[in-house]
């Protein structure tokens, strides 16, 4: 019993160091673009990113990564999310979806794109729930992107 005990508590301690010392990133790793901070584990176990499927989107390969933000609450509003984001992507565009559900960020050659996806809490307030980074290759046509929270393929 003594050995079992002292077994778990060492794998304890083992975890508890490693999850104290988890990377905390920046910036995505695929597009470089900044990540905004409540992806950031208030337990510091880090905020790698979930890797999206590579696809294809008309002609362009896409690669991404997902992220779910730890501090959902609230304070974490879609349009405070929004707001860090536009003074962020310096020269890209926006664009959202008609029911403000998805929000989404691009560069005008179509190489790099950032979406926002909100829910309505129950006081009706939308609050962000994932962000992911896209990047294509040959960059996506603008009506293509412009598709996307319309949930339209337009491929030119």
């Amino acid at each position: 019993m003594k050995v079992v005990f002292l077994c778990v508590s060492i794998v304890l301690v083992f975890l508890s160091m490693a999850s104290g010392q988890a990377k905390i990133l920046t910036n995505d790793p695929l597009t470089g673009l900044p990540l905004i901070p409540p992806t950031e584990s208030q337990k510091m176990f880090g905020n790698a990113p979930n890797p999206l499927p590579d696809t294809g989107v008309c002609k362009s390969k896409m690669q991404g990564n997902s992220y779910t933000p730890f501090n959902i609450s609230d304070h974490f509003r879609q349009s405070d999310a929004i707001a860090w984001y536009s003074s962020r992507l310096s020269g890209f565009k926006k664009t959202e979806s008609s029911d403000q559900k998805q929000t989404i960020f691009y560069k005008p050659d179509g190489t790099l794109v950032v979406i926002l996806i909100s829910l309505p809490n129950k006081d009706g307030v939308s609050i962000a729930q994932k962000v992911t980074y896209e990047k294509f290759v040959p960059g996506l046509a603008e009506k293509t992107i412009l598709g996307i929270p319309q949930r339209q393929s337009v491929c030119p």
